[in-house]
């Protein structure tokens, strides 16, 4: 102890001046981790005008359409998109829920605990921080492509990955509301076709960037059961677009049960098509070139069976 002391004594000056520095470098560290984060999001959301105005025309311009959002909604999307996010990343559930367009809702999360489970858990675990630029500005067709990364001032270490998302803006009576997780709409069709005693009727749409369900209600009035494609090839069952390509049906997320038809049945099915979403090009028709028209002799040989051929023009 007495040396301790005498040590102290000796080199108290020295000592203070290294404690004091110690606390000056952790004090500008600070300082400095502040301003680079105020700098990192005035430069990833949004620029800041000479009138302290945030103006969001980087973000604007689309990566994929020709035409960038127009200016007067420019500024408006991005503090949407901006606020929205920022609700997501503090957690603020309810905020964000209510920014959520009613389509979107119901098509997805139909209570705030199911947006909370399946976007926001999912998405924003741990200090996150986004970036957004404009995808498709196309006619009233507004799309953004979300960045969501983990935030680099916290986990200290630069990271290349990122959680992608497509957000739709939807103008809801007088506000613009937010399509999210790449659902970008629905489209309601309802319209009915009958040819050899069966009755298809497509009731509507869900188009995400990736892919679309359609619903259709199937009336089989024959006197045999029947099953809407055998599943045998994987591309019996397809949608056809204005270019003429073709868009497969993901059957196997079906099971055989629900693509059979008892007679004089309806049933609701709905299918997921291989659709990537292209602005500009429109789904002409569908085909079933594969529908069973007796399933139960088809259960006693499978490479043998009368099939049946339905065309939907849109």
């Amino acid at each position: 102890m007495h040396k301790l002391l005498r040590y102290y004594s000796q080199n108290r000056l020295k000592i203070w001046a290294t404690i004091l520095g110690i606390i000056f470098l952790i004090v500008l560290i600070q300082v400095l981790n502040s301003m680079v984060k105020k700098e990192n999001q005035t430069k990833e959301v949004g620029e800041t005008t000479d009138n302290n105005v945030v103006s969001y025309a980087n973000e604007s311009k689309s990566i994929i359409s020709d035409d960038d959002v127009s200016e007067i909604y420019q500024d408006e999307f991005g503090r949407i998109i901006t606020k929205f996010f920022d609700y997501c990343t503090s957690n603020q559930i309810e905020e964000a829920y209510n920014m959520l367009s009613s389509e979107c809702k119901k098509a997805l999360y139909q209570t705030e605990s199911i947006f909370r489970q399946s976007y926001i858990n999912e998405k924003f675990e741990g200090d996150k921080d986004f970036s957004f630029q404009s995808w498709i500005s196309s006619g009233s067709l507004y799309i953004y492509q979300v960045k969501i990364f983990d935030n680099m001032l916290s986990t200290g270490k630069a990271n290349d990955e990122y959680y992608e998302d497509y957000v739709t803006l939807v103008k809801e009576d007088d506000t613009y509301k937010l399509n999210v997780n790449s659902f970008i709409g629905t489209k309601d069709i309802n319209e009915q076709f009958e040819e050899n005693n069966i009755k298809i009727s497509v009731v509507g749409a869900q188009t995400y960037m990736d892919y679309e369900i359609y619903e259709f209600n199937i009336t089989n009035d024959t006197e045999k059961t029947i099953m809407l494609d055998s599943r045998q090839d994987t591309d019996t069952t397809y949608l056809v677009d204005s270019q003429e390509n073709r868009y497969v049906a993901l059957l196997n997320e079906n099971t055989e049960d629900n693509l059979v038809i008892k007679p004089k049945e309806t049933k609701n099915i709905k299918i997921r098509f291989n659709d990537t979403y292209r602005d500009g090009i429109r789904i002409l028709g569908l085909r079933f070139d594969d529908i069973v028209l007796d399933y139960d002799s088809f259960l006693q040989n499978r490479d043998e069976y009368e099939k049946y051929s339905f065309v939907i023009e849109f």
